[in-house]
């Protein structure tokens, strides 16, 4: 039997309805099962089931039989004469998803404004925030969580059929998006993002991209930012930036200036200022730069004399 994998990612699409017990989670968590369970919560529910943990057991779901508070086992019901055994209460309390939590945390690393949460009409499905990479410029983020094909075709198309605009498809693997699925995205101008392949876990049990999000969205800037890109041909980059180091040093103060003045004064993160310095930078600093490079520029300047 080839055994599934396991991972945070990988949990979230494997568990129906996304609710179970502990021990169950702890087993499609795997190694992130530290991680994972920060975004578990009791649901005020007993198992009806609980997972087969006899040694060389039939590996199927045992029926909970409570006989009073202190005494609960876990009956085979497969017929393959699995022994019973006994559970605690504790055992049995069933944890779900805690979907705002995880939508939170994924609006904190994509960098994104925070959309008010709301249940979308489609299940499994939130609109997380949106994505502004230039000033006038949002697009919406959704996260689906789905654990068949057809749900996540569903769930597509209600998305495409509900949006004008372009948005940003996120989900926690690729295996329920079909090539065809990721066209149709395509041909609307909108993109699918795996967040498997996108997002890791640090070693302080937080997200993090994997790479920049600039590159991230590549396909995706190419196609909705002004005049079909927000990046700069690398040539005109360098006959632009061709400076001496007494006015990098200029421009660099400028820029921490001017994301420094846009975060103080509480308009939105320190994500967002680069994105809002990066939209003005051609008429207020003499250089048109991407997100990217005032990230840079300005971290460069606080490593410096911070």
């Amino acid at each position: 039997m080839i055994s599934s994998p396991t991972g945070f990612w990988y949990a979230l699409e494997a568990v129906s309805g996304w609710t179970t017990v502990d021990t169950e989670w702890k087993a499609q968590f795997g190694t992130d099962y530290g991680f994972g369970k920060s975004f578990l919560r009791p649901n005020g529910k007993l198992a009806s089931s609980y997972p087969c943990t006899v040694a060389n057991g039939c590996g199927c779901e045992h029926d909970i039989v409570i006989h009073d508070h202190e005494d609960i086992v876990a009956v085979c019901r497969c017929g393959r004469g699995c022994e019973t055994f006994s559970v605690k209460r504790l055992d049995i309390v069933v944890y779900e998803l805690n979907h705002p939590a995880l939508d939170a945390a994924l609006v904190k690393t994509f960098g994104l404004t925070k959309e008010t949460y709301a249940e979308e009409e489609l299940r499994g499905t939130t609109r997380i925030g949106f994505y502004s990479p230039l000033a006038g410029f949002r697009f919406p983020v959704y996260l689906t969580i789905q654990i068949e094909p057809d749900d996540f075709n569903e769930v597509l198309d209600g998305l495409l059929a509900r949006n004008d605009t372009p948005f940003i498809l996120l989900s926690p693997t690729r295996d329920l998006c079909s090539a065809n699925a990721e066209k149709r995205l395509s041909n609307k101008q909108s993109i699918f993002v795996p967040l498997l392949e996108n997002v890791a876990i640090d070693d302080k049990r937080q997200l993090r991209l994997l790479r920049p999000l600039d590159e991230i969205l590549d396909q995706f800037l190419a196609a909705n930012a002004p005049d079909g890109s927000e990046k700069e041909p690398e040539e005109g980059k360098r006959k632009r930036l061709k400076l001496t180091p007494n006015q990098s040093e200029q421009l660099n103060q400028s820029i921490v200036s001017m994301v420094n003045k846009f975060y103080d004064s509480g308009k939105g993160s320190r994500h967002e200022a680069f994105n809002h310095v990066s939209a003005v930078s051609k008429t207020q600093l003499g250089h048109g730069l991407t997100s990217k490079a005032i990230e840079g520029r300005y971290n460069r300047w606080k490593n410096k004399y911070d």
